[in-house]
Formats: C-alpha cells, sequence, structure tokens
C-alpha cells in the first residue's frame, strides 16, 4: 500500500538550479502518491506556476532571499505550500504587482484550474497554498 501520510520541507535559492530541484521534488512526491498522469500533470502545472510565481515577484534580492517549499500528504490530501520574502499580493484582477498588465493574473488563474484548492497569503511575504485531493489505492 502507498504511504498514507508524510510530509518535507526544503529551501532554495531563486535560480534555475534551485527551481529545477524544488519541481523535480514535488515530482517525485506525486509519484509515490501514484496520481493518474493526467492529474499529476495538471497539479505539477500549479506547483510549477506557484514556484515560479514566487522566483519572479517574490525574491527582491535573488543573493540573499529564498523560497521555502513545503509538502505533506494524509487523509487523501496534498497539500504544497511555497512561501517567498515578497511584498505578498492578492488575487484580484487586475493586479499586477511587476506593473505589466496580466503579470500575475493569469498564472493565479492557471493555479486555481489546476489544483482542487489555491490559497494565497500576504503575510510577512506571500504564500501559496495549493490542495489536491488523493485516492489512496492499495498497490495491486
Amino acid at each position: 500500500m502507498r504511504k498514507a501520510s508524510g510530509e518535507g520541507y526544503m529551501v532554495l535559492r531563486p535560480d534555475p538550479h534551485g527551481l529545477h530541484a524544488a519541481r523535480e521534488r514535488i515530482r517525485g512526491v506525486i509519484g509515490e502518491l501514484r496520481l493518474p498522469s493526467d492529474e499529476a500533470d495538471r497539479f505539477l502545472i500549479a506547483v510549477g506556476e506557484a514556484i515560479s510565481n514566487a522566483y519572479r515577484h517574490g525574491t527582491p534580492d535573488p543573493n540573499t532571499d529564498l523560497i521555502r517549499l513545503g509538502w505533506r500528504h494524509d487523509m487523501g490530501r496534498l497539500v504544497i505550500t511555497i512561501k517567498d520574502n515578497g511584498d505578498g499580493f492578492h488575487a484580484d484582477p487586475p493586479f499586477c504587482p511587476s506593473g505589466r498588465p496580466g503579470s500575475l493574473a493569469g498564472g493565479i488563474e492557471l493555479m486555481r484550474a489546476c489544483a482542487d484548492d489555491v490559497r494565497l497569503i500576504s503575510d510577512d511575504g506571500g504564500k501559496v497554498v495549493l490542495h489536491k485531493r488523493v485516492k489512496l489505492i492499495p498497490e495491486p
């Protein structure tokens, strides 16, 4: 039977190597849960977008700022948390922190389309919490 619960945490630098490591780690977590490939791919899109947004908008000083990534799965639910040092945000269009129209709203809509629930929290930085329902089915 696959794992009924688990959690983890990593801190990454806002650079291509850190972003890649984070995506690969979450890909591994999702793989352990053995989600159907279409569900896994959709959720990975949401996670990738949240990590990219933290990189683009939440690390004002890439030499000192870090991105924190946490995950936990239990009771049929996978929760991914991405936290950065940015100014935070709200998701009411036409909000765009970089001054470019549509620079963030499209990513948030993509996350909402690919995850079961998306929470956006502005408190001492920005935080995105992504939820995915997971059916725990015994392995054959």
